[in-house]
């Protein structure tokens, strides 16, 4: 297998606030929609109708001493139209800017990745400074041999609540057929090669955000998806198939499960808020279809 070149091992570190890209290959365009059913919160009867959205892209910048640079734009929407009458339906969006660096040390096995991204979480209504977050990560890499690595880090999140901090190991092993990367505790991929068009496998990613609201009763309220311990993430199991349409143009389908959703109100000061104008709880484990394209670059294309 040839050793893979710095502009896609860049990629293995591609993880921000428990939203984690650890796949064996850079999308530099990435496409996605998410087919949700109809879920009702767990002591609810009533079905709330949601939609998901996802567009990311990758730029980076080879320096002529082999590092990176780049950005990875990326904007996301959710919106959760409920059926009960007396409460708003919820329109969240992200819009994310993270700056990347990736160096290799001359003569050594050991490389490291560090991004500071800014983002902006809100339901874009009365927009202030309040609306937008900012956060970061380091990680460190140790490459054992050319198809082994271990991966050592932590990431940091400026949330509404306040500051996140989350400490991450990984590792990846790969051969011409298989590939398997964890990176702890937010993301494990295992993919298998079937044919040069067709790959499959399963993922696990855990993810959640908080994000501001304009147009609540209660002054720089937010909508969390963590729960009042704030480690209580949405767990996505999946599997994947993807199929190669060009060398670099693929469509892929992810069923998977949605596990331990909620949506909860907290004050400006953390405080739950009782009385929301918004849907409130934590929503039934449910079924989706992860379902999009992208224009792809593998590590081990020739």
């Amino acid at each position: 297998m040839k050793k893979l070149p710095p502009v896609l091992l860049l990629s293995l570190f591609l993880f921000f606030n428990t939203d984690s890209i650890c796949q064996n290959y850079t999308d530099i365009v990435n496409a996605r929609y998410y087919y949700i059913p109809p879920v009702a919160l767990k002591d609810s009867s009533k079905h709330n109708n949601i939609r998901e959205l996802r567009f990311e892209t990758t730029l980076p910048i080879e320096l002529n001493n082999g590092n990176i640079i780049g950005f990875k734009p990326r904007y996301s929407s959710y919106t959760l139209n409920t059926n009960i009458n007396e409460l708003k339906d919820l329109r969240l969006h992200t819009v994310k800017l993270p700056f990347f660096i990736y160096w290799k040390f001359a003569n050594s096995r050991w490389s490291i990745y560090a991004d500071i991204s800014p983002k902006l979480n809100s339901d874009f209504r009365n927009l202030s400074g309040r609306h937008f977050q900012i956060g970061g990560m380091v990680i460190t890499y140790f490459e054992k041999k050319e198809n082994f690595a271990w991966q050592l880090g932590i990431v940091y999140n400026q949330d509404t609540y306040g500051p996140f901090f989350m400490p991450l190991l990984g590792l990846y092993v790969m051969n011409e057929k298989n590939y398997f990367e964890a990176l702890l505790p937010a993301y494990v991929i295992y993919e298998r090669k079937l044919s040069p068009k067709f790959y499959a496998g399963l993922e696990l990613e855990l993810r959640g955000e908080t994000f501001r609201l304009g147009d609540s009763q209660y002054q720089n309220s937010f909508i969390s998806q963590l729960g009042e311990n704030k480690l209580t993430f949405l767990t996505e199991p999946k599997l994947f198939v993807d199929y190669y349409l060009t060398k670099h143009l693929t469509v892929f389908v992810k069923p998977g499960l949605r596990l331990f959703q909620k949506f909860e109100h907290y004050t400006e000061d953390d405080k739950r808020v009782d009385d929301s104008e918004y849907i409130q709880g934590t929503l039934k484990n449910s079924f989706y279809l992860e379902i999009g394209m992208a224009f792809r670059f593998r590590y081990d294309e020739e």
